[in-house]
């Protein structure tokens, strides 16, 4: 009897935001997984201002909890300090001069071209216009059916299946290019040195400011950005 195959990921990831590994992503795979400036922490900080032994994630059945191994109060979630905090989706861990987002998503995800972790939109489904300044993507020719993600604060586009718009294109590279959202609201895409480079509008760019209606193409993959 023939089994549908499945992708095995973590069912948790951290995109370090701020610092001096900006823009490091690291899947959460074990039970216990520790953070600091240690080497010997699994999730080694290159900030000297994070203690050697800062914190650790465990996986618990409610989710994950972070605990402040220190004692020194300085392990922020969020903006506050923590002992033991169970974590959601999108929060925000303070250490040091690094901030780091807490992202969660399916243990196991079908084979397919492009899968998203963003907020996928039914193709017949109107946007609610309260939520117009929420970045869309809309794709131009994904085997011929029009399709519309909205986008997380972070999203990281690339041909590794750990990225959050996962490609299958050999002209992809394993981390292609970020699209982020800005303190104003807008959005900003960077190209990471990507081999083949990432076209706005049919002009290669390092980083820009999205404009709703611009034309990006990564790779064989064209879509249109909307706010």
């Amino acid at each position: 009897m023939a089994h549908e195959q499945h992708e095995f990921v973590a069912t948790a990831y951290l995109v370090i935001q701020q610092g001096p590994q900006a823009g490091k992503r690291v899947e959460i795979c074990k039970d216990h997984t520790t953070i600091g400036r240690s080497r010997e922490c699994d999730i080694f900080l290159e900030d000297v201002t994070v203690h050697r032994k800062q914190a650790s994630i465990f996986m618990i059945d409610a989710g994950y909890v972070l605990r402040d191994d220190h004692g020194g109060g300085d392990s922020m979630v969020n903006g506050q300090p923590v002992t033991e905090h169970l974590l959601d989706d999108g929060d925000v861990l303070s250490f040091g001069n690094t901030h780091i987002t807490f992202f969660t998503h399916d243990v196991t995800r079908p084979f397919q071209q492009l899968f998203a972790r963003g907020r996928e939109l039914d193709k017949d489904k109107e946007l609610d216009p309260s939520s117009s300044s929420i970045g869309r993507l809309d794709f131009a020719n994904l085997r011929g059916i029009p399709r519309s993600i909205d986008l997380q604060p972070l999203v990281t586009v690339g041909r590794s299946r750990e990225c959050t718009i996962f490609l299958e294109d050999l002209a992809v590279s394993r981390l292609h290019a970020t699209i982020r959202q800005l303190a104003d609201g807008s959005y900003e895409l960077e190209d990471h040195q990507s081999a083949t480079g990432t076209l706005v509008n049919g002009k290669s760019v390092t980083r820009c400011h999205l404009r709703s209606g611009d034309l990006v193409q990564i790779g064989t993959t064209k879509f249109i950005f909307r706010l």
